[in-house]
């Protein structure tokens, strides 16, 4: 084996293994910290997540309770993830977001008092309609939790009472619960992902710098705009589909289906980048492209409007459905995994994924308007075909591993900016390697012919 080739395979590596390694510390940290702190009579259960910002705000307040009982209280710091027991405990209490606490006296029966951070609380006479309680409920805030574990210290337990929880902050633009505001900046993070897709990219270009022979900016836009459309209204369909499908297996076994087919397709990603189109491949095979090229020749022959319109929506259900093996393994990994760890509504579950096609075709856009302005000729190489599989390769691989070791882990923003990070990284070390090994190579043999 060349020695480029075993440099960049040993980068890859050492990505991979430092995921791993990540992962289980990570992992580790969170057992170390989900223990029972001190003995006392007062039990303060503290659901929350590493990962939550609202948690990190609470977290003060624990400690230094801890610090002020002593041994007249003990704290379990409960880290909830989809996978353990915690969750359960957290579920029973029928909370829906965190951090959560449960301050309860060993000497009765059930938990006295808790106090969910929850959108669903905002119209609290509404919320008591519709939930049915044994407990009180206050606002998570120093004060109350001071006064609560006095009011048991005392040998009482509480009655039923609610009021509504303050992790909603006002905005110009509305109430916004601050709690959630990972997955909007992991939507766009894994949606940028998908987006670097080969497929796609090769379909558009190959179709606009035909339509270039039109010099007709006009037809250019409307073809490429109805392209992109559709191209996104097929995948909005498709991973609806997947998400109505999952919603009907438990999210452990959906993410383990999940995980193996994300890594199954980042492998094959990455392979294609060391050896192009040999073997198994996610690239679209050549007997389609000679199918879609015909297509898009017979566009450029059409005089009607209605008939271009058409024909660019038959073209675009084709090459989408040709490119389904490029781009299953992400869609597959949000809609299936990430989506069912956050607590949505369908509706919100709707407008998520349709914020992930807008991200996921923002890039096709750019590309139409570009070469639309400036009549330009814009081809994808095929060096830069395969650093666009080398990238998403990695990005998928590792989604992949993670849904298998720690699936939890992907609500964490920041983990997952880290994927990202690591992958660009990875790729763009391994890039500049063969750029000035096998390229610059080749064109200085072709240089000395």
């Amino acid at each position: 084996m060349k020695k480029h080739k075993i440099i960049s395979f040993s980068i890859i590596f050492i990505f991979i293994f430092s995921l791993i390694f990540t992962i289980y510390y990570l992992d580790s940290l969170e057992k170390n910290q989900n223990k029972t702190k001190g003995q006392g009579k007062i039990v303060l259960e503290f659901y929350y997540n590493p990962g939550c910002g609202a948690c990190q705000e609470i977290e003060p307040y624990i400690n230094k309770i801890e610090q002020e009982y002593g041994k007249n209280i003990t704290v379990e710091w409960n880290i909830v993830n989809i996978d353990n027991d915690n969750y359960k405990k957290w579920r029973s209490y029928k909370f829906k977001t965190y951090p959560s606490v449960v301050i309860k006296n060993v000497s009765v029966d059930k938990a006295s008092s808790y106090y969910p951070r929850s959108i669903t609380l905002l119209d609290t006479d509404e919320y008591s309609k519709n939930e049915s309680f044994d407990y009180r409920i206050v606002d998570l805030t120093y004060g109350n939790l001071v006064n609560e574990i006095n009011y048991h210290l005392a040998g009482n337990y509480s009655e039923k009472s609610i009021s509504k929880s303050d992790t909603i902050i006002s905005t110009p633009l509305g109430q916004v619960d601050y709690s959630k505001l990972s997955l909007p900046l992991l939507t766009i993070v894994l949606g940028t992902a998908d987006s670097v897709n080969p497929c796609s990219f090769f379909v558009l270009l190959f179709l606009l710098s035909i339509l270039l022979h039109t010099h007709s900016r006009k037809r250019m836009l409307l073809v490429g705009s109805i392209f992109i459309f559709f191209s996104g209204l097929i995948y909005f369909i498709l991973m609806v589909m997947i998400m109505n499908a999952t919603q009907l297996i438990e999210l452990p076994i959906v993410a383990l289906i999940a995980g193996l087919i994300a890594i199954v397709f980042g492998v094959l990603n990455i392979k294609d980048f060391f050896f192009f189109k040999k073997g198994v491949s996610t690239s679209i095979p050549e007997n389609q492209k000679k199918r879609l090229y015909s297509q898009m020749r017979k566009i450029t022959q059409i005089t009607s409007t209605v008939s271009i319109v058409f024909a660019t929506i038959i073209l675009a259900i084709s090459a989408n459905t040709v490119e389904l093996l490029c781009s299953l393994g992400l869609p597959l990994v949000y809609t299936g995994t990430i989506l069912p760890l956050f607590s949505l509504s369908i509706f919100e579950k709707y407008v998520y994924l349709f914020f992930y096609n807008i991200v996921y075709i923002l890039p096709l856009l750019v590309i139409v308007l570009f070469v639309s302005f400036t009549l330009g000729r814009w081809k994808l190489s095929k060096f830069q075909g395969q650093i666009l599989k080398l990238f998403s390769g990695l990005m998928i691989l590792s989604l992949g591993i993670t849904l298998i070791l720690k699936i939890h882990l992907l609500q964490n923003i920041l983990f997952t900016i880290g994927i990202l990070l690591g992958s660009l990284v990875v790729t763009a070390i391994v890039s500049y390697i063969w750029k000035n090994t096998v390229i610059n190579s080749s064109e200085k043999q072709k240089a000395t012919i």
